[in-house]
């Protein structure tokens, strides 16, 4: 179940990567709705209000596709950007997110803030073998200060401590770990941060 909603999410944050590279959406409100996709893959809970903005985006970057024709949308070829994968992909990921709708509107707030805190989330990207990927804005022993004040247990550690603007990696626990890696605890779900690797 974890890494199926895990999906759902990821899915999302391409859909909201496609939107802010079309200039569906504001660089303000992709980097926050990407806060708000980061604390849906540590909790599996998304607030109404931000499925309510994403369903938004998506109906602007619809709004611009019918405008352009028949030519398909597709983002700029630059390395943060999603792949090109057709539209109806995304609007199909869009409709599945309804089942990960809640009303835990607090938690949210303390997860999209750690999200915000820990990771330049101008630079994130979702997928190509993470479920997310951005930069850290602060040091590791910070991150893990961030994620307890957050509500996230801290299940274990290993490796050096990063330094600030490390890669980092929320992945599956499961997967390899990378030179550094705390596992974050959310009620029984697990989520891997690395760096490095």
């Amino acid at each position: 179940m974890v890494t199926r909603d895990v999906e759902t999410f990821v899915g999302l944050g391409r859909a909201v990567a496609l939107a802010a590279a079309e200039r569906a959406l504001a660089p303000q409100e992709a980097r926050e709705l990407t806060a708000a996709l980061v604390a849906g893959i540590l909790s599996g809970c998304m607030e109404f209000e931000t499925y309510a903005r994403i369903h938004d985006a998506m109906a602007r970057l619809l709004d611009r596709a019918f405008a352009q024709g028949a030519a398909p949308v597709s983002a700029p070829a630059d390395a943060s950007a999603p792949p090109d994968e057709p539209l109806g992909i995304y609007l199909e990921v869009v409709g599945e997110a309804w089942d990960q709708v809640s009303i835990q509107d607090e938690a949210c707030e303390g997860l999209k803030g750690f999200a915000g805190r820990a990771f330049d989330l101008g630079r994130a990207r979702f997928g190509n073998g993470s479920w997310f990927q951005a930069p850290l804005r602060v040091g590791g022993a910070e991150v893990l200060r961030l994620a307890r004040a957050a509500g996230l247990l801290v299940v274990s550690v290993a490796g050096p401590m990063p330094a600030p603007a490390s890669d980092g990696y929320l992945t599956d626990p499961a997967r390899a770990p990378g030179a550094f890696r705390v596992v974050l605890g959310w009620g029984d779900r697990r989520i891997a941060l690395d760096t490095g690797g």
